[in-house]
């Protein structure tokens, strides 16, 4: 297996990430729906917060995700995303074992779709505990479903 690796995002990976974001069985599983391509480019670009951390993650030299931190209140959360090509090889435990160490900030929070169990099995790899189990009501971007939520101290 190539090494994986995290580096900060260049232009050239937008495209890339993009059509991560438009993968039909990746956001069923996430529960997730689409970004469009504006709400995409906004997010890109805006300017980061102090927690807010983003990464494109490498797998050799290829572009085959993104992780990232993000505030919502006064906790820190974690998302990332993974190309389907690339789902259970172990890339994204890889990716967000190293990226954890890059965080500074505990506690560490991650939503995840409870019938998500890649994403469920990646979090509790790399040390995050379920905490709760909850009813999430639809929005704009997520489906309606049940979501564990996961903390790393």
């Amino acid at each position: 297996m190539s090494v994986v690796t995290l580096r900060d995002p260049i232009s050239s990976d937008f495209e890339t990430i993009f059509a991560m974001t438009q993968d039909p069985v990746g956001n069923a599983m996430s529960m997730v729906y689409p970004l469009s391509r504006e709400l995409f480019e906004q997010r890109w670009s805006r300017e980061r917060g102090e927690r807010e951390v983003t990464k494109t993650i490498l797998m050799g030299n290829e572009v085959v995700g993104k992780i990232g931190s993000f505030s919502v209140e006064d906790e820190t959360h974690v998302g990332y995303l993974i190309a389907q090509a690339h789902w259970g090889k172990g890339i994204m435990s890889e990716a967000l074992r190293q990226f954890v160490e890059l965080i500074a900030h505990r506690p560490l929070i991650a939503h995840v779709a409870s019938p998500n169990i890649g994403s469920r099995r990646v979090l509790e790899k790399c040390g995050f505990v379920l905490i709760d189990e909850r009813e999430s009501p639809e929005t704009e971007r997520y489906m309606a479903c049940v979501e564990a939520v996961y903390e790393l101290r």
